[in-house]
């Protein structure tokens, strides 16, 4: 089954790069745009699935008072209010996923809250400065040396560690993001492979898919073959492995052996990504992503044959980007780095950060 898009609107406007319409995608559910600010990815697609008299919801997206809006006023043209919304199941920790959960949980504290036991553990290690959000590290140890950045680029990288004082306005906001997610209930329903959720109608079961986060989890509802797949099969890009460096060691390994475990999926299962559109076709998608990582690893080692600057820097300074090397600044600068490490790293190579922090 080649990949085919289910939603025409939707694919119109992942290709525009505007916001999409709120569309039902099956009996019950609803895919709610949430807009990411500044951000090329435009918007976080957050699931509405009704369940009993209220709803629950997949990923609710970045937080902001236009976001929060966004959602609540989605939401109201359905029916539903904040009042209404009886959990939330987050497939990931990544702040276009979980950022509205305070903000939610603040109108709602008897919601209740599902993610996988890692994702949190990264979170708690974060907003208590153990661990950096952006780096995954040591909060004091500087990434752009260790990954070998020039010097001059240096404020690029370290404006995107929470400690650094050269972000402006974008470290006042992580600031504020940092203290919301300290606030997170202590009762949160952690989930691990093959939970169910506690749902009042249907199933839902988690789906263990580390990689792009190492807690990363996708969502499956067989009686209707849905796939809400989170950032882990998404239709058209590819998710960035190696943002989540706390698990580096281990990134690119888990996110192909995740990928092997969705071929447990029937062909047709209807795939709803949080980014993009949805589609079917997640076999072949599948084949495509695995070919894709093959292709960067076959990369690096022509790019470590090449130059004796083994750098994290210089070999990602010699491989194909999308928009080219040059194009790449700040968050997109250091995510190009991250996978880059990722990939190095699964070849043996060293990528000059020494130990990493671990699991708790």
């Amino acid at each position: 089954m080649t990949i085919e898009t289910l939603s025409f609107q939707q694919s119109a406007a992942w290709k525009d790069r505007v916001l999409p319409p709120v569309e039902q995608v099956a009996e019950g559910v609803w895919a709610l745009p949430v807009p990411i600010p500044n951000n090329p990815l435009v918007y976080t697609y957050c699931y509405a699935l009704a369940d009993g008299s209220g709803v629950v919801l997949i990923d609710p997206g970045w937080d902001g008072k236009d976001q929060y809006l966004a959602l609540t006023s989605a939401l109201a043209d359905l029916g539903f209010t904040v009042a209404d919304i009886h959990g939330i199941a987050i497939t990931h920790y990544h702040r276009d996923h979980i950022g509205l959960v305070p903000a939610l949980l603040a109108k709602n504290p008897d919601a209740w809250v599902a993610m996988h036991g890692e994702d949190l553990r990264a979170i708690k290690r974060f907003y208590t400065n153990a661990v950096d959000l952006g780096t995954g590290i040591d909060p004091n140890l500087n990434i752009a040396r260790a990954y070998g950045v020039p010097e001059d680029r240096w404020a690029e990288v370290e404006s995107l560690q929470v400690g650094s004082n050269k972000g402006g306005s974008k470290s006042d906001s992580m600031s504020l993001y940092r203290q919301a997610m300290s606030r997170l209930p202590e009762n949160i329903h952690v989930l691990d492979d093959g939970t169910e959720l506690p749902l009042d109608d249907g199933r839902l079961t988690a789906m263990w898919t580390p990689g792009h986060t190492y807690g990363h989890s996708a969502f499956v509802r067989d009686e209707d073959k849905l796939f809400f797949s989170g950032d882990h099969v998404l239709p058209t890009i590819t998710p960035n492995i190696g943002l989540d460096s706390g698990a580096i060691t281990h990134s690119l390994g888990d996110y192909l052996r995740s990928l092997e475990k969705i071929g447990e999926l029937d062909e047709d299962v209807a795939v709803l990504p949080a980014h993009g559109f949805r589609f079917t076709g997640i076999h072949d998608r599948k084949v495509e992503l695995v070919e894709h990582h093959h292709e960067r690893l076959g990369e690096i080692r022509a790019r470590m044959e090449a130059t004796d600057d083994h750098s994290v820097y210089s070999i990602a300074a010699g491989l194909h980007w999308s928009r080219g090397f040059e194009s790449l600044h700040n968050f997109n600068l250091f995510a190009a780095l991250a996978e880059t490490a990722a990939h190095m790293h699964y070849l043996g190579i060293d990528i000059g950060v020494g130990s990493l922090v671990g699991k708790d």
